[in-house]
């Protein structure tokens, strides 16, 4: 019975008109992917600017005081004969005078013997706690071997002169370097054990020395022309 409906269907089919073919599908058209490969365009190398060397920069001076010039020592000139001269006769002045009652001495050149000239002290007498307590010698050497003069006195007990003392060194008188010595005495540089004299006189001598420390020659000795008093005369 199935079997006859489908011939008749088919009958039908066929009567209705020819069949129609089934559509063709169209085959989808093969896109093909072209890979382009893009070769990045390499960029022009930018020029590396290289640092420039950094500027010194000048240190800022901070300005300094301008130095002080220096001004050279002024050499003081020796002292001359005249201005040693000079130096005794001021001292003998100022502790000399018609209201002082001092009187300067000038030792003769025969007790120099030609080897020592001109000696003076600038007062005739000493003292010890009174007026005055010092006095100036000042020589000239008359020898040119002589480069030092060496000081010697003794004190002599007034007025018997029985107890003259050994005679003392004081030391090197001050020079000029051109045959010029000079020095201060004071009652003090006289030995303690002579100075309780209440009066005595001061005997002084003068060595002149060479070079080599030998002695050239000597003045003679000069005494009793100085008094030493302890206390005001």
């Amino acid at each position: 019975m199935k079997k006859a409906l489908f011939i008749t269907l088919a009958f039908l089919l066929a009567a209705c008109g020819v069949v129609q073919p089934a559509p063709q599908v169209q085959p989808s058209p093969i896109v093909q992917t072209v890979v382009v490969m893009i070769t990045p365009t390499a960029a022009p190398p930018t020029a590396i600017e290289l640092p420039t060397e950094a500027p010194t920069i000048a240190p800022t001076e901070t300005p300094l005081p301008a130095p002080t010039e220096t001004l050279a020592p002024t050499n003081t000139p020796e002292p001359t004969a005249t201005t040693a001269q000079q130096v005794v006769n001021a001292a003998a002045t100022a502790t000399t005078g018609p209201s002082s009652g001092l009187t300067p001495v000038y030792v003769d050149n025969l007790l120099g013997k030609g080897v020592f000239t001109n000696i003076t002290f600038s007062t005739d007498k000493i003292t010890l706690n009174c007026f005055p307590r010092e006095m100036q010698i000042n020589m000239t050497a008359n020898l040119p071997e002589i480069t030092r003069v060496e000081m010697y006195y003794r004190i002599v007990d007034a007025p018997s002169a029985l107890y003259p003392s050994e005679w003392k060194l004081v030391g090197n008188l001050g020079t000029d370097s051109k045959g010029n010595y000079f020095t201060t005495f004071e009652a003090l540089d006289i030995d303690p054990n002579y100075r309780g004299n209440e009066q005595a006189w001061l005997d002084f001598q003068f060595i002149g020395v060479n070079k080599g420390g030998g002695t050239v020659d000597r003045t003679q000795k000069i005494e009793r022309l100085v008094t030493y008093y302890k206390e005001c005369p």
